[in-house]
């Protein structure tokens, strides 16, 4: 039996190919894709560079190979702990630093020489213990639960601001 084939349409095949006319690509997106396949060959030069940069199979026995060394130089460390002591010392634990002493007197005297909006800054600038001590001094009741904060503006309040608003008051000036 002989096949029959369809007849190709000339007329309809030319119609078809002239609606697939309108998607092909305009002059500027033609221009848009030509200056696009100079940095993908860029680009494709970088990755090949980077895979260049792989390493072959000699050099990932040899990485290999010194891996497997320094294993066994730590597990022989293991036996011998002065060889492990001289070769990697511990490390030293940091300490706290310690803080200078702050003399209550020289803080009260150098406190009064400032300005009053200054005292309150200066305050904060201290620890907690020393602005106990300087509480005490001062003859301010201070809680030792206090935070820091809470007990630098007790002190401005009662310590300094007060004082100079009565010795203002009583028409004391500031020596």
């Amino acid at each position: 039996m002989v096949k029959r084939t369809k007849k190709i349409d000339l007329i309809d095949t030319l119609t078809k190919t002239k609606a697939c006319l309108s998607l092909l690509p305009g002059e500027a997106e033609r221009h848009k894709v030509a200056l696009m396949i100079p940095e993908i060959i860029k680009e494709l030069d970088v990755l090949r560079e980077n895979i260049s940069r792989f390493p072959d199979a000699s050099e990932i026995r040899h990485v290999d190979g010194a891996i497997h060394t320094l294993i066994s130089f730590f597990e022989t460390l293991k036996d011998r702990p002065l060889l492990a002591e001289i070769l990697l010392p511990k490390k030293a634990k940091s300490g706290k630093t310690k803080s200078v002493p702050v003399d209550i007197n020289t803080l009260q005297i150098q406190l009064e020489g400032l300005p009053t909006e200054k005292i309150l800054e200066e305050l904060t600038k201290h620890k907690k213990d020393v602005l106990v001590a300087l509480s005490a001094k001062l003859n301010i009741t201070a809680n030792k639960k206090l935070t820091k904060d809470a007990l630098s503006d007790r002190i401005f309040k009662l310590g300094f601001a007060n004082k100079r608003g009565y010795d203002l008051l009583i028409g004391k000036q500031a020596e």
